[in-house]
Protein backbone atom coordinates (compact mmCIF):
# COMPACT_ATOMS: atom_id res chain seq x y z
CA UNK A 1 0.00 0.00 0.00
CA UNK A 2 3.01 2.66 0.96
CA UNK A 3 4.26 1.37 -2.04
CA UNK A 4 1.15 2.76 -4.37
CA UNK A 5 0.59 5.48 -2.33
CA UNK A 6 4.32 6.82 -2.59
CA UNK A 7 4.60 6.10 -6.45
CA UNK A 8 1.41 8.36 -6.80
CA UNK A 9 3.64 11.36 -5.32
CA UNK A 10 5.59 10.73 -9.02
CA UNK A 11 6.02 14.43 -10.22
CA UNK A 12 2.99 16.19 -8.73
CA UNK A 13 4.65 19.85 -9.14
CA UNK A 14 6.03 21.00 -11.97
CA UNK A 15 4.95 24.55 -12.93
CA UNK A 16 5.57 26.57 -16.07
CA UNK A 17 3.89 28.00 -19.36
CA UNK A 18 4.32 27.54 -23.06
CA UNK A 19 2.40 29.07 -26.09
CA UNK A 20 2.33 26.72 -28.75
CA UNK A 21 2.45 22.31 -28.39
CA UNK A 22 5.69 21.16 -27.08
CA UNK A 23 7.64 18.11 -28.62
CA UNK A 24 8.01 15.34 -26.08
CA UNK A 25 12.05 16.02 -25.24
CA UNK A 26 10.70 20.04 -25.30
CA UNK A 27 8.07 19.13 -22.42
CA UNK A 28 10.39 16.90 -20.65
CA UNK A 29 13.23 19.34 -20.69
CA UNK A 30 10.75 22.06 -19.35
CA UNK A 31 9.33 19.73 -16.64
CA UNK A 32 13.20 19.24 -15.39
CA UNK A 33 14.00 22.52 -15.56
CA UNK A 34 10.92 23.44 -13.08
CA UNK A 35 11.40 20.38 -10.80
CA UNK A 36 15.09 21.50 -10.39
CA UNK A 37 13.46 25.32 -9.22
CA UNK A 38 10.76 23.60 -7.18
CA UNK A 39 11.69 22.80 -3.43
CA UNK A 40 8.52 21.89 -1.82
CA UNK A 41 5.21 21.67 -2.30
CA UNK A 42 1.76 21.05 -0.64
CA UNK A 43 -1.82 20.59 -2.62
CA UNK A 44 -5.39 18.43 -1.89
CA UNK A 45 -5.92 15.63 -3.43
CA UNK A 46 -8.36 13.12 -4.25
CA UNK A 47 -7.31 9.42 -4.61
CA UNK A 48 -9.09 6.72 -6.47
CA UNK A 49 -8.46 2.93 -5.94
CA UNK A 50 -10.25 0.82 -8.58
CA UNK A 51 -9.71 -2.88 -7.39
CA UNK A 52 -11.14 -5.60 -10.34
CA UNK A 53 -10.97 -8.56 -8.24
CA UNK A 54 -13.68 -6.86 -5.65
CA UNK A 55 -15.41 -4.62 -8.64
CA UNK A 56 -15.42 -1.45 -6.78
CA UNK A 57 -13.94 2.06 -5.94
CA UNK A 58 -11.94 3.16 -2.78
CA UNK A 59 -12.25 7.02 -2.41
CA UNK A 60 -9.84 8.68 -0.52
CA UNK A 61 -8.89 12.38 0.29
CA UNK A 62 -6.70 14.83 2.33
CA UNK A 63 -3.78 17.55 1.99
CA UNK A 64 -0.11 16.44 0.43
CA UNK A 65 3.16 17.60 1.72
CA UNK A 66 6.34 17.31 -0.23
CA UNK A 67 10.16 18.37 0.15
CA UNK A 68 13.01 17.77 -1.79
CA UNK A 69 15.29 15.51 -0.83
CA UNK A 70 12.43 12.46 -1.26
CA UNK A 71 10.45 13.67 2.26
CA UNK A 72 6.81 13.32 2.34
CA UNK A 73 3.20 13.51 4.00
CA UNK A 74 0.33 12.50 3.13
CA UNK A 75 -3.13 13.49 5.16
CA UNK A 76 -5.75 11.56 4.52
CA UNK A 77 -8.68 13.21 5.89
CA UNK A 78 -11.66 11.11 4.43
CA UNK A 79 -13.33 8.49 4.55
CA UNK A 80 -10.79 7.38 7.35
CA UNK A 81 -7.97 9.34 9.33
CA UNK A 82 -4.63 8.24 8.13
CA UNK A 83 -0.99 9.80 7.93
CA UNK A 84 1.29 8.48 5.30
CA UNK A 85 5.17 9.64 6.59
CA UNK A 86 8.47 9.40 4.24
CA UNK A 87 11.08 10.80 5.05
CA UNK A 88 15.30 9.89 4.25
CA UNK A 89 15.27 7.68 6.49
CA UNK A 90 11.89 5.81 7.55
CA UNK A 91 8.72 5.50 6.21
CA UNK A 92 5.29 5.15 8.65
CA UNK A 93 1.98 4.59 7.60
CA UNK A 94 -0.10 5.54 10.83
CA UNK A 95 -4.12 4.71 11.29
CA UNK A 96 -5.11 6.27 14.34
CA UNK A 97 -9.03 4.43 14.39
CA UNK A 98 -6.84 0.80 14.62
CA UNK A 99 -4.40 2.64 16.68
CA UNK A 100 -1.62 0.98 14.41
CA UNK A 101 1.55 2.16 12.85
CA UNK A 102 3.18 0.55 10.09
CA UNK A 103 7.21 1.21 9.12
CA UNK A 104 9.86 0.07 7.18
CA UNK A 105 13.12 1.88 5.73
CA UNK A 106 12.72 4.55 3.00
CA UNK A 107 15.80 3.27 1.36
CA UNK A 108 13.67 -0.24 0.80
CA UNK A 109 10.70 1.47 0.19
CA UNK A 110 12.64 3.12 -2.91
CA UNK A 111 14.50 0.39 -3.96
CA UNK A 112 12.93 0.13 -7.40
CA UNK A 113 14.56 2.76 -9.78
CA UNK A 114 11.79 3.41 -11.56
CA UNK A 115 9.94 4.63 -8.40
CA UNK A 116 13.13 6.68 -7.45
CA UNK A 117 12.96 7.93 -11.28
CA UNK A 118 9.96 9.52 -10.37
CA UNK A 119 10.31 11.04 -7.23
CA UNK A 120 13.72 12.56 -9.02
CA UNK A 121 11.09 14.46 -10.73
CA UNK A 122 11.53 12.95 -14.32
CA UNK A 123 14.71 13.58 -14.73
CA UNK A 124 16.35 11.20 -17.39
CA UNK A 125 12.97 9.31 -17.34
CA UNK A 126 13.42 7.89 -20.79
CA UNK A 127 16.51 5.53 -19.28
CA UNK A 128 13.84 3.81 -17.44
CA UNK A 129 10.47 3.95 -19.29
CA UNK A 130 9.37 4.27 -22.71
CA UNK A 131 7.59 7.65 -22.88
CA UNK A 132 4.66 8.89 -25.20
CA UNK A 133 2.26 11.41 -25.77
CA UNK A 134 -0.95 9.05 -24.71
CA UNK A 135 -3.24 10.85 -27.78
CA UNK A 136 -2.15 11.37 -31.50
CA UNK A 137 -2.27 15.19 -30.76
CA UNK A 138 0.57 16.41 -28.10
CA UNK A 139 -2.53 18.69 -26.35
CA UNK A 140 -6.08 17.58 -25.38
CA UNK A 141 -9.05 19.55 -25.87
CA UNK A 142 -9.00 21.00 -22.78
CA UNK A 143 -5.36 22.31 -23.25
CA UNK A 144 -3.61 19.52 -21.35
CA UNK A 145 -0.71 17.40 -22.27
CA UNK A 146 -1.27 13.13 -21.51
CA UNK A 147 1.79 11.74 -21.39
CA UNK A 148 2.01 7.73 -20.93
CA UNK A 149 4.73 5.53 -18.80
CA UNK A 150 5.82 1.91 -19.68
CA UNK A 151 8.17 0.79 -16.95
CA UNK A 152 11.54 -0.78 -18.34
CA UNK A 153 11.58 -2.55 -15.27
CA UNK A 154 9.25 -5.57 -14.93
CA UNK A 155 9.15 -5.11 -10.89
CA UNK A 156 8.31 -1.21 -11.20
CA UNK A 157 4.94 -2.42 -9.79
CA UNK A 158 2.58 -0.64 -11.91
CA UNK A 159 2.67 -1.62 -15.96
CA UNK A 160 1.74 1.55 -17.08
CA UNK A 161 1.18 5.07 -16.12
CA UNK A 162 -0.22 7.74 -17.48
CA UNK A 163 0.21 11.85 -16.27
CA UNK A 164 -2.09 14.59 -17.27
CA UNK A 165 -0.34 17.81 -17.68
CA UNK A 166 -1.91 21.45 -17.36
CA UNK A 167 -0.76 23.12 -20.37
CA UNK A 168 -0.92 26.29 -19.29
CA UNK A 169 0.98 26.13 -15.64
CA UNK A 170 2.86 23.27 -15.76
CA UNK A 171 1.16 21.50 -12.97
CA UNK A 172 0.17 17.95 -13.19
CA UNK A 173 -3.39 17.62 -12.49
CA UNK A 174 -3.95 13.83 -12.39
CA UNK A 175 -1.76 10.52 -12.21
CA UNK A 176 -3.06 6.93 -12.84
CA UNK A 177 -1.26 3.74 -12.44
CA UNK A 178 -2.22 0.51 -14.16
CA UNK A 179 -1.11 -2.62 -12.70
CA UNK A 180 -1.06 -6.06 -14.16
CA UNK A 181 -4.11 -7.29 -12.20
CA UNK A 182 -6.51 -4.28 -13.57
CA UNK A 183 -6.17 -2.37 -10.62
CA UNK A 184 -6.11 1.19 -11.47
CA UNK A 185 -5.12 4.08 -8.88
CA UNK A 186 -5.74 7.45 -9.66
CA UNK A 187 -4.70 10.96 -7.84
CA UNK A 188 -5.75 14.05 -8.85
CA UNK A 189 -4.20 17.43 -7.16
CA UNK A 190 -5.90 20.75 -6.59
CA UNK A 191 -4.99 23.82 -4.58
CA UNK A 192 -0.88 23.24 -5.51
CA UNK A 193 1.64 25.78 -3.54
CA UNK A 194 4.71 26.34 -4.24
CA UNK A 195 8.19 26.23 -1.93
CA UNK A 196 6.10 27.42 0.91
CA UNK A 197 9.54 26.87 2.60
CA UNK A 198 8.25 23.63 4.44
CA UNK A 199 10.23 22.63 7.88
CA UNK A 200 11.82 19.15 8.01
CA UNK A 201 10.15 18.65 11.71
CA UNK A 202 6.99 18.24 9.55
CA UNK A 203 8.16 14.68 7.91
CA UNK A 204 8.99 13.29 10.87
CA UNK A 205 6.70 11.03 13.04
CA UNK A 206 6.67 9.54 16.59
CA UNK A 207 4.10 6.67 17.20
CA UNK A 208 1.31 8.01 19.97
CA UNK A 209 1.62 6.00 23.52
CA UNK A 210 -0.80 3.23 23.12
CA UNK A 211 0.06 2.44 19.30
CA UNK A 212 1.26 -1.34 18.16
CA UNK A 213 4.15 -0.88 15.92
CA UNK A 214 4.60 -3.45 13.10
CA UNK A 215 7.94 -3.49 11.02
CA UNK A 216 7.45 -4.21 7.20
CA UNK A 217 9.41 -5.95 5.30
Amino acid sequence: MIVTIVMAIVVLLFPGAWARALSLDELLNRIDEQFIRTKDFQADFVQETFLKSLGKTDREQGRLYFKKPRKMLWLYEKPQAKTLVVNSEKSWLYVPEDQVAYVQSTDRLLRSTATVRLLSGLRGIKNDFQVQFATSNQIDDTGNYLLQLIPRDRNAGFTKAHIDINGTTYNINQVRFEDAYGNVTRVRLSNIKLNRQLKDQKFQFTPPSGVEVFPLP
